[in-house]
């Protein structure tokens, strides 16, 4: 399973492929919206850049949160408005309304904060 969002299996459009290697398994878009990770080296280090070190501390961190969609501890994506700290798994983000802006810098916002196009 994914360690960041602890899914075996998830839409792979959603949450990209599945990467393994020295003992981590994440899904490529589980690890660019991770809001405490920050990818640091070459795609050819840990993980697509990610440290195994970085990986392991966030996983850690989110080991305290929430999600506010499922409600299951691990939530490591935290909305992106200042000052919000609602927490959700990328899997959890389409039920619970979240926008993923897929991205340069791959934002994540909740129900409440999320931003909208006006219609003309």
């Amino acid at each position: 399973a994914c360690m960041l969002c602890r899914r075996a299996e998830a839409d792979p459009d959603l949450c990209g492929q599945k990467l393994e290697k020295e003992g981590l398994c994440a899904h490529e878009f589980c690890l660019f919206f991770a809001s405490a990770l920050v990818q640091k080296q070459g795609r050819d280090v840990g993980l697509l850049g990610f440290l195994p070190e970085d990986i392991r501390r966030t996983v850690n961190l989110a080991a305290q949160k929430n999600c506010f969609v499922c409600g299951e501890r691990g939530a490591t994506i935290t909305c992106s408005e200042t000052g919000c700290g609602r927490s959700f798994h990328l899997p959890c983000a389409v039920e619970g309304e979240c926008i993923t802006q897929f991205l340069a810098k791959y934002s994540s916002f909740c129900p409440e904060h999320r931003p909208e196009q006006q219609v003309e």
